[in-house]
Formats: C-alpha cells, sequence, structure tokens
C-alpha cells in the first residue's frame, strides 16, 4: 500500500489523499488507525524502542488538516480543539506543533528521529522520510 490514508475534503471540491510520514530512523512501518489517533492527542508518548513521538500537524484550515481529523482521529476540528483547550487548562499536554505546508511538516518529520507527520498525497517527499502504512 503507497498510501496511508484515502480521505476526500470539500476543499475547492476537489478530494484529498493524504499519506503519514516518518522519519527514516523509524523501525515502525505499520499502525492501526487507533493507534495514530491517540499517537495525535498525546495519549501515547513513545515508540515501541522508547523514543518520544513527536507528531506535527498541518493547521486547521489545512485541506489535509480537516481530512486526517475526520477520517484518522474521527473528530470534528472543533471537538478537537475543546479536547486540547481541556489538557491545557488542566495542565497535562499541550498540541502537536503546526506546520503551514506539506514542505515544513516534511522537514520537521526529516529533523526528528520521532517524528510523524501526514501531507498530501503526491507531494515530493524527498529523502530522509518514509511513508507509514495505516490499517
Amino acid at each position: 500500500m503507497l498510501y496511508a490514508v484515502t480521505t476526500s475534503a470539500m476543499a475547492n471540491r476537489a478530494d484529498v489523499r493524504i499519506v503519514v510520514v516518518v522519519n527514516t530512523a523509524n523501525a515502525v512501518n505499520v499502525l492501526p488507525r487507533e493507534q495514530l489517533s491517540k499517537i495525535y492527542l498525546r495519549q501515547i508518548p513513545t515508540w515501541n524502542g522508547g523514543n518520544e513521538i513527536l507528531p506535527v500537524d498541518q493547521i486547521e484550515k489545512s485541506p489535509a488538516r480537516i481530512a486526517f481529523s475526520r477520517d484518522v482521529q474521527r473528530q470534528s476540528l472543533s471537538a478537537l480543539r475543546r479536547y486540547w483547550q481541556e489538557r491545557i487548562f488542566s495542565g497535562d499536554e499541550s498540541p502537536p506543533p503546526e506546520r503551514v505546508t506539506d514542505a515544513e511538516v516534511l522537514t520537521y518529520v526529516r529533523s526528528n528521529a520521532g517524528a510523524i507527520g501526514y501531507v498530501v498525497e503526491g507531494t515530493d517527499l524527498g529523502t530522509g522520510v518514509k511513508v507509514m502504512e495505516i490499517r
């Protein structure tokens, strides 16, 4: 399977397909969708080898973020915003950092061995990242 998640979002009425990527140093190649969602909710803090997981999000208005939230996290952006407001208020945790473009997400993932991100399918991934299969 070449791409991790196939989704559609109403961004310019075009289908948006995304791929989930990790740093090539990561030994993990496959994740269940539920585990990926928990990673982005910071409910799973480390990879199997003990390295910290560093998820990176796209900005809220990004078609990829809308699709990822709906199809992977199975929540609306407003529900996720409330989740993070509660976590921040209680002093628990902060949400994953956001990047504006696919290129910025890829730079973040390349620069951090424990990183995981998502980009629009068809984006030139270059070196230093690999596609994660999501089941």
